[in-house]
C-alpha cells in the first residue's frame, strides 16, 4: 500500500556493505522500519543518507505492506529543517539521547497522533529555544504518560516514591522506595512546560541524579528497555 505521511527519523543502521535499514516514527502508522538500498555508494541518489539524522522531520512516501517486516521508501523530503540543533553540540547531543530513548522505548506498529504531536512540537521547542539545560528532563517526564507508566499524582503530599507501584507514599527505606532531593526535584517537573526551567535543578550533578532516577523507572516498566549508550557523552557534556 503506498501510504504518504510526515515520519520522525529516529536512528539507522548499516545493512551489507551498500545500504541501511531506518527507523522512523511515522504519523500514520506508528513505528517503521525502511530497507533503503545503495543508499552509502552514490551521492546522486535521490534519497541521501543525511535525511535520517536523528529526529529529522520528514515527508515520504512509502510502501507499506504492514506485516512486520522492512518497509520500502520512494521518495523523502526534509520539512522543518532545524536552524541550531546541528549546530549547538549540546542539543545535538540531547537529539541523539533522546532518539535512542525513543527506539528503546517505542515498540509498536501502531497510530499514535498525540506522541507524534508531542515529538514534533518538542524538537521544534528544542531549536527555537536559548535556554533549554533541562529540556531532556522535561521530555523524558513528559514521555512516561504517552509510554502508559506516568506515576500515579494523588499523594504528592507524601515524601516517598515507590518505583515498582509508580506511587507516593510513606518512604520505607526499601530498595525501589526514594525520598529526599531527587523526590522533590522528579516533582517539581510533573505537569510542567518546556520554559520551565526548574531553577533549582541547576547543576550537572543534580540532572544526572534526576535522569538515572528516571531511567531506572523506564527500566522497570518497559520491557526490554536499556540504558542508552549516548548518555555518557550528554554527562561529560553538561559536566
Amino acid at each position: 500500500m503506498l501510504v504518504s505521511t510526515e515520519a520522525i527519523s529516529l536512528n539507522y543502521i548499516k545493512y551489507s556493505e551498500t545500504s541501511i535499514i531506518v527507523k522512523c516514527f511515522t504519523k500514520s502508522n506508528g513505528l517503521k522500519s525502511y530497507l533503503l538500498k545503495g543508499i552509502r555508494t552514490s551521492k546522486k541518489k535521490k534519497i541521501n543518507i543525511g535525511f535520517f539524522q536523528p529526529l529529522t522531520q520528514l515527508e515520504i512516501d512509502a510502501n507499506h505492506k504492514n506485516n512486520g517486516g522492512l518497509e520500502g521508501l520512494r521518495s523523502v523530503k526534509i520539512i522543518n529543517p532545524y536552524k541550531t540543533i546541528h549546530l549547538n553540540i549540546i542539543k545535538n547531543s540531547i537529539v541523539m539521547f533522546l532518539s535512542e530513548i525513543l527506539s528503546k522505548s517505542i515498540k509498536e506498529e501502531e497510530k499514535n497522533l498525540a506522541l507524534f504531536n508531542f515529538l514534533k512540537q518538542s524538537i521544534v521547542w528544542l531549536d527555537q529555544s536559548s535556554r533549554f539545560s533541562n529540556f531532556h528532563i522535561h521530555f523524558l517526564v513528559k514521555l512516561l504518560s504517552f509510554m502508559g507508566i506516568s506515576p500515579d499524582l494523588s499523594n504528592q503530599n507524601l515524601g516517598g516514591f515507590n518505583m515498582i507501584e509508580g506511587v507516593f507514599c510513606k518512604y520505607d527505606g526499601s530498595e525501589y522506595c526514594f525520598n529526599g532531593e531527587i523526590i522533590s526535584h522528579f516533582k517539581s517537573f510533573l505537569g510542567t512546560e518546556f520554559d520551565n526551567s526548574i531553577e533549582e535543578v541547576n547543576t550537572s550533578h543534580k540532572r544526572k541524579k534526576l535522569i538515572e532516577f528516571l531511567i531506572k523507572y523506564m527500566q522497570i516498566h518497559l520491557p526490554d528497555f536499556k540504558r542508552p549508550n549516548s548518555l555518557n557523552i550528554l554527562y561529560e557534556l553538561f559536566g
